[in-house]
């Protein structure tokens, strides 16, 4: 499944370790910050098309979701909820709530990813009960 990401490496001293060659420690390097359409994988591993010939996996930890232009998410109460990856944290989600006529009636709040997952789970996900024998 493609998805829009953002390379996100803070850290290259696994790649370093991992990577036999120059060349391909710069294709990350140059990669690193951009944005690009990539392949997720069934493990969460993004593949990179970077050229025909050049291309990058990254791990989970290595690359950010992104989402680009305001994008709906659904109707609460009349107004359209939206979200947007936000352009100042690669790391958080902007929402905002627009009237019919596309109007802002709640400004824009930044809400880390983490947060919206882990309320996420909380609510939704599924519990597992203790009391069942493994």
């Amino acid at each position: 499944m493609k998805r829009r990401i953002k390379v996100t490496i803070t850290d290259f001293e696994p790649l370093k370790a991992n990577l036999n060659n120059p060349e391909e420690l710069a294709l990350y390097e140059a990669a690193n910050g951009n944005t690009y359409d990539a392949e997720i994988e069934h493990d969460g591993y993004a593949v990179v098309d970077l050229t025909e010939e050049d291309y990058i996996e990254l791990a989970p930890g290595e690359y950010q979701l992104m989402i680009e232009d305001w994008t709906d998410a659904g109707k609460i109460e009349g107004l359209t909820l939206q979200t947007k990856s936000d352009p100042a944290d690669d790391k958080a989600l902007l929402y905002r709530m627009v009237d019919e006529a596309g109007e802002v009636a709640q400004a824009p709040v930044s809400v880390p990813k983490q947060v919206v997952e882990l309320v996420y789970k909380t609510w939704f996900g599924k519990k597992q009960r203790a009391d069942v024998d493994a």
